[in-house]
């Protein structure tokens, strides 16, 4: 009967543990206002099949200074050492902006950027640093390829973090 009692108290402390350890862990929320990433559309991804995010900002986030970092990932197989990307905004009150982004992706010599898992090749890039979004509401980001080719292959997922600027 001791044994059982002594086996039954250690499964409820570190039961005990395991749940404070996930207490403490939700309770460090991110401080990122978007970390999003979408599947790109397979076999390929056409032009006109844009990947989009959103996110709510406060009035008081206004104020603070945000980096915004795209990321990519893509298979070994792509066709291209570099790729570019519309990336449209649409501010709370429906106005839009529309930024070109290059992404180079390999060396000249052919040797890929980023880090590697498998067949697939993943990168982030500072598309802006330090903005300020001028407006409390909703704000959307719609990204579409531009490539010459409509229906790109090889590139698998794309994603957007807004973070606070690190000071």
């Amino acid at each position: 009967m001791t044994l059982l009692k002594n086996k039954w108290l250690r499964i409820c402390r570190n039961l005990a543990g395991v749940l404070c350890l996930c207490f403490a862990a939700a309770s460090c929320g991110s401080k990122n206002l978007l970390d999003e990433t979408g599947e790109t559309p397979l076999p390929a991804w056409e032009y006109d099949e844009p990947v989009c995010f959103g996110f709510f900002l406060n009035a008081p986030d206004t104020a603070l200074p945000c980096d915004l970092i795209f990321s990519l990932k893509h298979t070994g197989d792509f066709a291209w050492s570099n790729a570019f990307f519309l990336i449209t905004t649409v501010f709370p009150d429906m106005n839009t902006s529309v930024d070109t982004l290059e992404c180079l992706l390999a060396e000249p010599s052919g040797r890929w950027y980023g880090d590697r898992l498998g067949k697939y090749y993943s990168m982030s890039v500072l598309y802006k640093q330090g903005i300020r979004f001028p407006m409390p509401g909703e704000y959307r980001f719609v990204i579409q390829h531009a490539m010459r080719d409509d229906a790109l292959k090889n590139i698998t997922a794309v994603g957007l973090k807004i973070s606070p600027t690190e000071r």
